[in-house]
């Protein structure tokens, strides 16, 4: 090498050595925070048994609350946070992981929900439930179950039959939309009557052939409650407070879970009861139907004493007119209109707590 060449890499190498290395940065905790964050969605539960009904209806609601100007922490998003932090989610949440979202997110709500029905033979079907959490004040301020087939908008003609399943999901998730929507503040939420109105409902237990109906059922009951004017406990409160006592409660409630209810999560009634038939129509509407049956049971968390029961059982051709006009094609609302009837007893029950007293319940 020439003395030129070595004295100019010298001067090379001294340059490189004066240069000062940049600050070295500290690694900072995964944080989504924005000021701006309306809505957080939390992973659904997918109860449908189909690995498609995710891909196929999260893309298309996030959408559609988007288009309404709500700004969203998606449930993608959210995924890598609750497993970094070992926070189980299905659908539910409970107050550990509703705080650590909202403390990463800057959001005061969470959607929380579930995929219950996709049946994509015969006459298609899709049933979705939503519902609201209020992180501020820790209740849910909105739920909602609603569902479509392809046979719901057929005219008398037989014109109109849906066949497409995208076409039904984004008829059926416009309709979600439209009715969870806007988000009511709680002050907003007006209580039907006075007295014992905060309820807590434990997972329905299952006896029908139709894998996950109890979750499917009591999501259809949360709704029905909530629109009823009861105070709802977040099942993923519910069953927090289980897991923290090593109990897992499911179609009933021990004395000493009830108890905790009651001192823990304010709830003077729990609902309880079981599903055991869950059919959705298979095959063709002219000749399949939904059948439904359940049992559903109120009773006090301050003693313990069952004061409802209730055995529920519908088919989707009971009010069959002529033409099959009447005729009910999904299983969702079949399960809501047995749900209603529960809730009608149950509001009247209460309701007589208010003029003859609790009969020390």
């Amino acid at each position: 090498m020439s003395i030129v060449s070595r004295q100019f890499l010298i001067f090379v190498v001294v340059c490189a050595a004066l240069v000062p290395a940049p600050p070295a940065t500290a690694q900072s905790p995964v944080n989504i925070a924005n000021p701006k964050v309306d809505l957080a969605v939390v992973p659904f539960a997918n109860n449908t048994g189909q690995s498609a009904a995710h891909a196929l209806l999260m893309p298309r609601l996030e959408f559609l609350l988007e288009q309404q100007g709500l700004n969203l922490v998606g449930s993608d998003v959210l995924r890598p946070l609750l497993r970094e932090n070992r926070v189980r989610s299905r659908g539910w949440i409970g107050k550990h992981g509703a705080n650590l979202i909202g403390a990463n997110t800057g959001t005061r709500y969470l959607l929380l929900g579930s995929w219950d029905v996709l049946r994509t033979e015969g006459n298609p079907e899709i049933g979705v439930s939503l519902r609201v959490l209020d992180l501020q004040n820790m209740v849910l301020v909105q739920a909602i179950s609603v569902a479509g087939t392809g046979e719901d908008s057929v005219s008398w003609l037989d014109l109109g039959r849906v066949t497409d399943l995208e076409s039904l999901a984004d008829a059926v998730l416009e309709r979600a939309v439209s009715q969870l929507l806007p988000i009511p503040d709680y002050s907003e939420v007006t209580l039907s009557w006075r007295g014992c109105n905060h309820v807590a409902v434990v997972p329905l237990d299952n006896f029908s052939a139709t894998e996950n109906a109890g979750d499917i059922t009591t999501n259809i009951l949360l709704s029905g409650l909530l629109s009823a004017g009861y105070f709802v406990v977040e099942p993923g409160f519910v069953r927090e407070l289980g897991l923290a006592r090593e109990v897992l409660n499911r179609g009933g409630v021990d004395r000493g879970s009830a108890q905790a209810i009651l001192d823990s999560l304010g709830a003077c009634q729990v609902i309880t009861g079981d599903v055991q038939r869950f059919d959705p129509g298979r095959g063709q509407p002219t000749v399949s139907v939904p059948h439904f049956a359940a049992g559903l049971r109120a009773s006090s968390t301050r003693n313990g004493a069952l004061y409802l029961m209730r055995e529920l059982e519908s088919s989707g051709n009971d009010n069959d007119g002529i033409f099959q006009l009447g005729r009910v094609h999904a299983i969702t609302p079949l399960i809501a209109d047995n749900v209603d009837r529960f809730i009608a007893d149950l509001l009247e029950a209460n309701r007589k707590d208010i003029i003859h007293g609790p009969k020390n319940r």
